[in-house]
C-alpha cells in the first residue's frame, strides 16, 4: 500500500481531514512500535510506506502496555484527549495497517500483542 493510498483510506474510514489522518497514523505506529519487542517493529517498518518507516519507533525489549495504556499513549501523541475518538483513530489505524501487511508479518505481529491490543486490528487473532 502506497503512502497516498494509506492516509487516504484512514481519513476516509475515519472521517478525518488529511492532518488529522496523517497525525493518527504516526501517533499510533510511534507507539505500536514501541510496544514491540525485538526485531517486529523492523518488520512492521519494511512493510509500510517508506514515508512512515520513521514514524515506528524501535524499542528492542518492548513495552509490556495493555490496551488502556496503549490508547492513552496514542492520545498523547496524536493531541486528542477524547478516548472515544482516540479508540477510533487507532481502529482505523490499525486495520489499515493490518491489511497492508501480508499473512506472515501480520501473525508475527499479532502474536506479540495482548488480546485488547490486538482486538483493535478487527482481524482474525492468530492461533499458537
Amino acid at each position: 500500500m502506497e503512502y497516498e493510498q494509506m492516509i487516504a483510506t484512514v481519513r476516509q474510514r475515519g472521517g478525518l481531514g488529511e492532518n488529522e489522518a496523517v497525525r493518527s497514523v504516526q501517533a499510533v505506529l510511534s507507539v505500536l512500535g514501541e510496544r514491540l519487542a525485538g526485531q517486529e517493529a523492523d518488520n512492521l517498518a519494511a512493510q509500510l510506506p517508506d514515508r512512515l518507516n520513521g514514524s515506528v519507533t524501535r524499542n528492542p525489549q518492548g513495552r509490556r502496555w495493555d490496551v488502556e495504556e496503549f490508547l492513552k499513549k496514542v492520545g498523547d501523541r496524536e493531541q486528542v484527549s477524547n478516548a472515544d475518538q482516540v479508540r477510533q483513530h487507532a481502529q482505523v489505524v490499525l486495520n489499515t495497517v493490518a491489511e497492508a501487511l501480508d499473512d506472515d508479518d501480520r501473525h508475527d505481529l499479532l502474536a506479540q500483542l495482548p488480546g485488547g491490543i490486538t482486538d483493535l486490528f478487527g482481524v482474525p487473532t492468530p492461533r499458537g
